[in-house]
């Protein structure tokens, strides 16, 4: 080809590439040189591939074509433009392909299903009383995926110790708000101990001056009730549980996934759509169900409560479930890439005060599924 007509092709290049939205079958044909065709393909396929995934930014390729048009010399800068469409889609796509498998930027499909959402707000530990003052419990904001601090404990029985405006005998109400990746040990008048998970809220009297001693949870928490001759009740939105003197726990973040497991003694449950009680035994779970029924099961009760302990344990459950506790715990989003690996079913233990990039790396070790940490959103494929 001679230097005319090779000056010719890279004008007819120059112009197909800034009208790369209107392009015709009849356009490309018109380009004979196969090199600067190949040229202007490649380089057209990168920049739609870096538009769609917002990544363009690294390197301005209208502008680049923009100085070249303008160049006087174009003879002189014909073969800089097949260096520079090779040089800059070599470039681009490696940028590309490291920023989606070395960095981790995700590439969401429509078919992703984000199974827990992290909340944006500030994470503390509030003490809410009847009057509406509130108290930050924690010392400093919790910060997202770091390690979790000492746990805490308010003990209603020694009062002097506490910062908390309490007049005994007067019946007050209180509230307190466990944030996402904390856990709180509450002592209440009658020495009942309440250890509550992240993401939970107990409203209790500061006086038990009723007929029954009744608290109001939303979440999940392990109660070791005092025995007395009053019936202690706790109430969430979908269950009910009765005990004198006893260990269990209760989980009920949503009415899919309300338990109340029994470790000791006994207990009665109930939901709210059906008012007879079913009785537990230790070592059983009520899980409910849809229709307001119980489907009660023995269990490995440890199973339930080592989170009190610090620790996650999941004896084959499904990982969508096991997901969401991990999310809540950590507070990150989860989404499912894989729809499918939702309903696996998987054992795994881990220490979740190790942090999220440890328990990533422990359950990748299971090689079920990968688990990919992109900011703050745990991608599961």
């Amino acid at each position: 080809m001679s230097n005319q007509d090779s000056t010719s092709e890279f004008e007819k290049a120059l112009d197909l590439m800034e009208s790369s939205s209107d392009i015709s079958d009849k356009k490309w044909e018109d380009l004979e040189d196969a090199e600067t065709l190949d040229a202007c393909k490649d380089l057209m396929d990168v920049r739609f591939l870096l538009h769609k995934h917002q990544a363009s930014g690294m390197v301005d390729v209208e502008a680049e074509l923009a100085r070249l048009k303008g160049r006087r010399n174009r003879k002189k800068y014909l073969k800089m433009f097949w260096i520079w469409s090779g040089s800059v889609a070599a470039i681009l796509v490696g940028a590309f392909f490291s920023l989606n498998y070395l960095f981790n930027v995700p590439v969401t499909s429509p078919k992703s299903v984000t199974v827990f959402a992290a909340d944006p707000n500030e994470q503390r530990i509030v003490l809410e009383l009847n009057d509406g003052k509130q108290f930050f419990l924690d010392d400093e904001p919790k910060k997202e995926n770091k390690q979790v601090e000492k746990r805490r404990t308010l003990d209603y029985t020694n009062l002097a110790k506490t910062s908390v405006p309490v007049v005994k005998k007067i019946l007050q109400t209180h509230s307190i708000v466990i944030p996402r990746g904390e856990t709180f040990k509450l002592i209440l008048c009658d020495g009942t101990e309440v250890w509550l998970n992240a993401n939970s809220k107990l409203v209790y009297p500061t006086a038990f001056i009723e007929k029954e001693r009744t608290v109001f949870l939303e979440g999940e928490a392990y109660f070791k009730v005092t025995k007395d001759a009053k019936p202690f009740i706790v109430k969430t939105d979908y269950l009910q549980t009765k005990v004198l003197g006893t260990e269990f726990n209760v989980k009920s973040y949503t009415a899919e996934d309300s338990h109340v497991t029994l470790i000791s003694g006994k207990v009665q449950v109930r939901s709210h759509e059906n008012a007879r009680f079913v009785d537990l035994e230790p070592g059983k779970d009520a899980m409910l169900l849809s229709d307001g029924l119980f489907e009660v099961k023995e269990v490995n009760s440890e199973a339930y409560t080592y989170w009190k302990d610090g620790y996650f344990y999941f004896d084959e459950l499904p990982l969508a479930d096991i997901m969401k506790s991990i999310g809540r715990w950590y507070n990150v989003n989860v989404t499912f890439r894989n729809k499918e690996a939702m309903a696996y079913r998987i054992h795994f233990m881990s220490n979740r005060q190790s942090g999220i990039e440890e328990t990533i790396r422990l359950m990748n070790r299971l090689k079920k599924v990968t688990l990919t940490l992109c900011e703050n959103t745990v991608y599961v494929d």
